[in-house]
């Protein structure tokens, strides 16, 4: 399956807003820094992100960015949807066929059914792992947990 980095870089910068924006404010260069990407690259994302009620981004020198959402509302489709394409046909680039010959008349018929598949069983996983999910990951990973925060660490 193709998924560019759009995606990964949408999921970190989306983290990034979720465990550092109450404590400082988050621009697109910060992130930049985070992901090693360009900020152009980061602004990008965060319009997306915003165009698909995620993120809201506010310009100019105290400007940032703030999630539109809570993160338990967040979910890693969500995420997905507002930077990739879930186009069975888009994500699973097809070769030309022979309409004469048996196999290539037939090739992406019987095939179709198993991407579409595919990409419905991604969908499914990705719609049970939210953002908050992953902050509190993060969080145990950092070690920086709070006394007061009733989320374990998993193995604890």
């Amino acid at each position: 399956m193709r998924v560019s980095k759009r995606f990964p870089l949408a999921v970190h910068s989306l983290l990034f807003v979720a465990v550092l924006s109450p404590k400082r404010r988050v621009t697109s260069t910060l992130v930049a820094d985070s992901t090693e990407s360009n900020p152009v690259t980061v602004r990008n994302i965060f319009l997306n992100l915003s165009e698909n009620g995620l993120l809201v981004a506010a310009a100019g020198k105290n400007g940032g960015v703030r999630l539109a959402r809570e993160p338990k509302d967040i979910t890693l489709w969500d995420i997905y949807q507002a930077v990739e394409t879930n186009d069975v046909e888009e994500i699973f680039k097809l070769h030309e066929t022979d309409s004469d010959c048996p196999v290539g008349k037939n090739f992406y018929h019987i095939l179709y059914p198993h991407m579409a598949s595919a990409v419905n069983a991604m969908k499914t996983d990705m719609e049970q792992v939210t953002l908050e999910t992953l902050a509190d990951e993060l969080k145990c990973l950092l070690k920086d947990m709070k006394p007061e925060d009733d989320t374990p660490c998993s193995g604890d």
